[in-house]
C-alpha cells in the first residue's frame, strides 16, 4: 500500500464565500482515508490541518499561514515524501508551491500544471474585489504589487515558461494581458475542444513538461471541473472539464517520479450535493496515486 502525506489548510479568508475552510476536515471525516485504502491501495498519512489566526488582520494572518504551509511542504519535499495538499481557498497555493520552490532551490527546473476555471492572476492593483484567492498566480510568477508581495513573502518565483493553465473560462483583461506578456501557456475550454479531448491535451502538456522540467506539480481548483460533476465549490462556472475525463487524463500520474505533489483547492462542503464533489475528489486522488482505479464502463 502506497503512503502519501496529506496536509490541509482550513482557510477561506482570502475570498468572499464562506465554506471552503471546512473542506479538508469534511474530506477527512467522510472516510476518504479508508475509501482510498480499500479501493485504490493508497494510504493518506495526515500531518495536520493548519488554520489562520482569527485575531490577526486578514493579510497578516494569510502571510503567517502561508509561511507555516511553506515549512510543511518544504519538509515533505526535502525528505522525499510525495504530498497532497487540501485547501481551503486557492490563495494557499502561494504557500504550497512557494514551499516546493524553496525546497528545490532550482526554481527554473520546476513546472506547474494549474487546473482552474479562473486565471488567478490579479494583484491588488488590478482586482476590483481585492479577493486574494484570485491572486496566487501573479504572486508565484513574481508579479505581485507591494501589498501582495508582503503576503507572499521572500520566496522564489516560478518560471512562466514552465506554467500551464488548463480549463480556464472566466477571467478579466488585466489577467490575460499579464499572462500573455509573460508567455504563460493557457488552455481555455475553447482551446481544449479544438485539441479534441482532455486526455490528448494532457499527454501533450506532460510531454513538454518533462522535457523542460526536472520536477513538476499539479494544482487542481475544483471549479475547473463542470459544476454538474463538482457542485461543491464557491465560484462555479458552467462549461468546465468533465470529472471522469479529468480522472482518465491524470490516471497513473503519481507513478511519475518527477511529480512532486498535488494540491486540491476550493472544496466547499456547504455547496456540495449528494456528496458528488467529495466522491470526485476520491476518484481523482485514486486515479493519480492509486494502483487499482478503473474508469466506469
Amino acid at each position: 500500500m502506497r503512503t502519501i502525506q496529506a496536509i490541509g489548510a482550513a482557510s477561506c479568508i482570502a475570498g468572499n464565500r464562506f465554506g471552503c475552510c471546512g473542506g479538508p476536515m469534511a474530506l477527512r471525516r467522510a472516510g476518504l482515508i479508508g475509501v482510498l485504502a480499500r479501493h485504490h491501495g493508497l494510504y493518506l498519512q495526515w500531518q495536520q490541518v493548519l488554520e489562520p489566526n482569527p485575531k490577526h488582520p486578514t493579510e497578516v494572518a494569510l502571510a503567517r499561514l502561508f509561511r507555516h504551509i511553506r515549512r510543511q511542504i518544504q519538509s515533505s519535499v526535502t525528505n522525499g515524501h510525495p504530498f497532497i495538499f487540501m485547501g481551503g481557498d486557492h490563495s494557499c497555493a502561494m504557500g504550497v508551491w512557494g514551499g516546493v520552490l524553496k525546497a528545490l532551490k532550482r526554481r527554473k527546473n520546476f513546472g506547474l500544471i494549474w487546473i482552474d476555471a479562473h486565471m488567478d492572476a490579479h494583484t491588488f492593483t488590478t482586482s476590483r474585489s481585492s479577493n486574494i484567492h484570485g491572486m496566487p498566480i501573479a504572486a508565484l510568477l513574481g508579479q505581485a504589487d507591494q501589498r501582495l508581495a508582503a503576503i507572499y513573502g521572500d520566496t522564489p518565483s516560478l518560471d512562466p515558461s514552465r506554467l500551464v493553465l488548463i480549463g480556464v473560462r472566466s477571467y478579466e483583461p488585466a489577467e490575460e494581458r499579464l499572462l500573455r506578456s509573460l508567455g504563460v501557456q493557457v488552455y481555455t475550454m475553447e482551446r481544449i475542444r479544438q485539441v479534441g479531448s482532455l486526455p490528448l491535451l494532457m499527454r501533450q502538456v506532460l510531454q513538454r513538461m518533462r522535457q523542460r522540467c526536472d520536477h513538476y506539480g499539479l494544482s487542481i481548483d475544483l471549479d475547473g471541473i463542470d459544476p454538474r460533476d463538482a457542485p461543491g465549490v464557491g465560484t462555479p462556472v458552467a462549461g468546465g472539464l468533465s470529472g471522469i475525463a479529468l480522472c482518465r487524463a491524470l490516471k497513473g500520474l503519481g507513478a511519475d517520479p518527477a511529480l512532486i505533489g498535488m494540491e486540491i483547492a476550493e472544496f466547499n462542503p456547504l455547496q456540495d450535493r449528494h456528496h458528488r464533489t467529495a466522491r470526485l475528489v476520491e476518484k481523482l486522488v485514486g486515479s493519480i496515486y492509486g494502483d487499482r482505479w478503473q474508469p466506469p464502463k
